[in-house]
């Protein structure tokens, strides 16, 4: 039973060592807004990884301001 525990642990730690290297290569954040990304996931086991994660999935899909197409300007 204690090494299924062992290996839980293990895979969690990876999982977040893993989320927080992501995060942590993104350039769309401020180093502020890492290191409150960082907070979140180590104090946050597993649920704070998962948050961190789907926010980085976001925001990729999201587009940014700059590369929204403008409607040309002219008549009607």
């Amino acid at each position: 039973m204690s090494d299924i525990v062992l290996y839980v642990l293990v895979g969690l730690m990876f999982y977040q060592a893993y989320v927080t290297i992501r995060v942590a290569r993104d350039k769309s954040y401020t180093s502020a807004q890492k290191r409150r990304h960082f907070l979140f996931i180590w104090l946050v086991p597993f649920i704070g990884a998962a948050m961190a994660l789907a926010d980085l999935a976001a925001d990729k899909k999201s587009p940014d301001k700059d590369s929204v197409p403008q409607k040309p300007k002219g008549r009607g």
